[in-house]
């Protein structure tokens, strides 16, 4: 997905930025910029047939988050939603991809479920915001605020886990966990002030 608006963070391409989407709206964009893009888009297309045989199994089935979050009934169960997939990702990479180490699996699938948090995140935030700004702008600058200082909080709390958790595969899975569950709960939160507000 590139540099989404959603991430700003080294780990795993995940950038979450609630400034990005306004700013990169009206940047004029330079010409060798845009045949870097047609070229990447050119070798993206020649290599999808292997890309999909490669990462197939990695794709978790959003039909099970979302039938998760359908039937949990407070924001408290809706949160263990949160990395529910990761089972039965797991179980059809090693079928895919049995010699494929089992860290590896382990690490394209929360991965795959976290860009599917980060979908419904920028969803919602976007939504909210729209509703903000049509109220006043001191609303909508407090929510962009709230979204930075989530950020920051964000990025301290999965940069302990990963401190804590050790230097070797510990650390290594723990972070992008804790980017996956924090990155719900921001989702979960979300969610219910667009309830609040009548969505």
């Amino acid at each position: 997905m590139g540099r989404r608006h959603g991430w700003r963070t080294g780990q795993r391409g995940l950038r979450h930025d609630p400034d990005r989407r306004a700013i990169s709206a009206h940047r004029p964009q330079p010409a060798r910029g845009r045949l870097m893009r047609l070229l990447l888009a050119v070798l993206a297309l020649a290599l999808a047939p292997l890309l999909l045989a490669a990462g197939e199994a990695s794709v978790v089935d959003p039909n099970e988050i979302e039938h998760c979050l359908s039937w949990s009934a407070t924001d408290g169960m809706r949160l263990d939603c949160a990395g529910s997939v990761q089972a039965s990702c797991r179980a059809r990479m090693e079928k895919a991809q049995p010699d494929l180490h089992p860290v590896d699996r382990q690490l394209q699938c929360i991965d795959a479920e976290a860009q599917w948090w980060e979908t419904e995140l920028n969803t919602r935030y976007a939504r909210l915001m729209e509703i903000e700004r049509a109220r006043s702008a001191e609303r909508a600058e407090a929510l962009k605020q709230m979204e930075r200082d989530w950020i920051a909080f964000r990025d301290a709390r999965c940069a302990y886990d990963r401190l804590t958790n050790g230097g070797g595969t510990g650390g290594a899975v723990a972070e992008p966990l804790c980017l996956l569950q924090e990155t719900a709960r921001q989702v979960i939160l979300l969610t219910s002030y667009l309830r609040d507000r009548g969505e």
